[in-house]
């Protein structure tokens, strides 16, 4: 392995995200991106949501009676296991999605763990606690984001909410798609695992995005979410995106496994969605409370973000259509 350069690649895996080009592989293909920018100046962030009550945006979304439109896409963004970035790779992606000017929501459904508002600096003053407990509407619930994104808090360190009952999880649900004229994307960020607490946000879901990364147990349980849904009847369309990839060609080498073991086993096709590489300015931007798509917006990460992304916007354009 060469020398670490300053991005915290080795000089030789370096060389290796430059120069990749798309190439023809048994069923996934790489996204391509050719870097042309790997040390960038930090930025100062924009919308960063200090306080949900006195942040207002630029393009500040306004869900009201006369702005109902066709129903949102609602995309469920899941995993088999903790810790592999999973509400990170959610607030950047909604975060991202707003700045293109679509009207997004962000539920975090990590009930009695959320920390969703954390990453983007945002101080929620209702949950769904607030809402379950009938101390508001799940509309007072929404707290302003960065670019005019709406959140929805699950609340945290709060043992009721993660040992929600089916009923409760209902509730939730429902307020979920009530709200869905009032938006065009909703990500519904689970926690992990394949208790009834995730597996019920992801049967409601358009599209479902499994996130992985190259740890063997993390895509043994990327597997399990997958089939465990499959079996309950999920019939909707799976995606897959590896984070904290070491190379285009790691990431390959993760969607292959799973595919091949979706088609072998469980007879069904998931597509390849796309990367987030490993990036030491993801965590930087993770201490500073800030999305790392804002904060430095020309870090390889952020770069191939805004490629997913594009994919995501099409997949919703297409819920749009239909």
């Amino acid at each position: 392995m060469g020398p670490l350069s300053r991005t915290g690649f080795p000089t030789s895996q370096k060389n290796r995200w430059e120069s990749h080009q798309h190439k023809k592989t048994r069923k996934v293909r790489p996204l391509g991106i050719r870097e042309s920018t790997w040390e960038a100046k930090e930025v100062p962030p924009k919308n960063t949501g200090k306080d949900a009550e006195s942040n207002v945006s630029q393009n500040k979304q306004i869900f009201s009676e006369n702005e109902a439109k066709k129903e949102a896409t609602l995309f469920v963004v899941t995993s088999g296991k903790g810790g592999v970035g999973k509400t990170t790779l959610s607030v950047n992606l909604s975060v991202e999605l707003a700045s293109r000017g679509l009207r997004t929501m962000l539920v975090d459904a990590d009930l009695g763990l959320a920390n969703a508002h954390i990453l983007m600096g945002v101080r929620p003053t209702l949950t769904l606690t607030d809402y379950l407990e009938d101390r508001c509407s799940v509309s007072e619930i929404l707290a302003e984001g960065p670019c005019g994104l709406k959140l929805i808090s699950g609340g945290q360190g709060i043992k009721e909410m993660a040992d929600l009952d089916a009923t409760g999880r209902g509730r939730i649900l429902d307020a979920i798609l009530d709200l869905r004229s009032y938006a065009d994307v909703i990500i519904i960020d689970t926690g992990a695992g394949v208790s009834s607490t995730v597996t019920d946000f992801v049967e409601a879901a358009d599209q479902t995005i499994v996130v992985t990364n190259a740890n063997f147990t993390a895509i043994a349980n990327a597997y399990g979410i997958i089939k465990v849904v499959i079996q309950d009847g999920y019939d909707q369309p799976i995606h897959l995106v590896v984070n904290r990839a070491r190379s285009p060609e790691e990431a390959e080498q993760v969607c292959e496994k799973l595919t091949g073991c979706t088609q072998k086993f469980l007879e069904i096709e998931i597509s390849y969605l796309g990367l987030v590489p490993e990036d030491p300015r993801v965590n930087r931007a993770i201490q500073k409370r800030t999305p790392f798509t804002q904060l430095f917006p020309d870090s390889t990460a952020s770069q191939y973000m805004r490629k997913l992304v594009d994919h995501v916007e099409k997949l919703s354009v297409q819920k749009v259509k239909t």
